[in-house]
């Protein structure tokens, strides 16, 4: 396989560049904003409701953020998809409220439309975003100019962040919210030691691992003939299911993927084992978490010549692998197991001829003029 001309012909984004500055982002990110976080939590620990929001990856990420919140908080917290939260507002929202918003461009539409909504309620607003200038009608602009609104900034080696699945602005938005979250709950010195010191390396040495490019390589090989696949995490690590299904393979590589939980495993897709069962990416926990039980219960169900297995602490020493073994490792292991999915993502789309930093109708600002630009062919729907 010509690697290097499926790159070029295809890589117009420069994904490949994206996903190889991840851990250097996320070290920017921490060196240039830990202090600006840890005075905006100062300011905010008082607050009695938190609202964590964004759409696409920026979800995501604030569901995997509130595994932590849940570990070390008393305080009430909700995960809110921003254009829901418009749409299906809280009555509880209001000036005892803290919303945080997340969303890489900062202009993005149903985020914004949100983020109106805090204002309105005289709520506290917190915007993370990768938008370094104040533009007009942004979330920077927004919060700047509203009294009770703060700004915290990712900082990633390559400015803007234009491939579609982002890669560095995931890592670098989690690490600030988990930041925030440890700052304003007075999280234990292994949380922190994590998060500043563990996971900005191990991500470097992951993103850049030639052992982990070929393992890609051959996953992606040996997925090429599939169209439909089921991606199946447990606990922390079913927000990267998600993201590895919704963001790297229908975003980036446009196929069919479903993210399962493998606690919910066997109310699902254990009856499709009735017909022909889909292709199974399933994230591998070490068996010193509490959810290994799931995945051997997926395992013994599953076909084994159905699944593709993920295991980023194969490509890791013993010493590194140690500094997991915690709750706290368990909680951080979503920045870790990212990495693989997105090269395998990656290497799948060249195969399968796609642009995996491409969509024709996601937009990463979506504005009614944008959507209005969309032409969508009229297809007959057969039921």
């Amino acid at each position: 396989m010509n690697w290097k001309f499926l790159e070029a012909k295809y890589d117009s984004k420069r994904m490949r560049e994206n996903i190889q500055t991840q851990g250097r982002s996320l070290q920017l990110t921490i060196r240039n904003e830990i202090q600006n976080i840890k005075n905006v939590a100062r300011k905010l620990n008082r607050c009695k409701k938190f609202i964590f929001s964004g759409c696409g990856d920026k979800y995501i990420v604030a569901l995997s953020s509130q595994f932590i919140w849940n570990y070390i908080s008393t305080k009430q917290l909700n995960v809110i998809q921003s254009k829901v939260l418009t749409q299906y507002p809280p009555k509880s929202l209001d000036k005892n409220t803290c919303v945080v918003f997340i969303s890489q461009s900062g202009t993005t539409a149903d985020v914004i439309e949100a983020c109106k909504l805090a204002i309105e309620r005289n709520a506290f607003v917190v915007c993370i975003t990768n938008l370094k200038d104040k533009l007009a009608n942004s979330l920077v602009e927004f919060c700047e100019n509203y009294k009770k609104g703060f700004v915290l900034k990712t900082h990633t080696e390559i400015y803007p962040e234009e491939p579609l699945p982002s890669t560095n602005t995931f890592h670098t938005s989690l690490a600030v919210l988990n930041l925030f979250t440890m700052f304003l709950n007075n999280a234990n010195d292994n949380l922190f030691d994590l998060q500043i010191n563990q996971i900005p390396k191990v991500v470097d040495c992951l993103s850049n691992s030639e052992k982990v490019k070929d393992f890609s390589k051959k996953i992606a090989l040996k997925l090429k003939k599939y169209d439909n696949f089921y991606v199946v995490g447990d606990g922390p690590r079913f927000t990267v299911a998600k993201k590895h299904a919704k963001i790297m393979m229908m975003e980036g590589v446009k196929v069919n993927a479903c993210d399962v939980e493998s606690e919910e495993f066997v109310h699902s897709l254990i009856e499709t084992l009735e017909n022909k069962p889909n292709q199974l990416i399933l994230l591998k926990p070490l068996d010193q978490w509490k959810n290994f039980e799931s995945y051997l219960i997926v395992k013994k169900i599953w076909p084994s010549n159905k699944i593709i297995e993920i295991n980023p602490f194969e490509f890791l020493d013993n010493d590194v692998k140690s500094l997991f073994l915690s709750k706290e490792g368990d909680l951080l292991s979503p920045f870790i197991y990212t990495v693989i999915t997105e090269w395998i993502c990656y290497y799948l789309a060249l195969i399968k001829k796609t642009d995996p930093g491409v969509g024709k109708f996601v937009k990463k600002i979506r504005s009614e003029e944008e959507m209005k630009k969309i032409s969508i062919k009229k297809k007959t729907l057969i039921y």
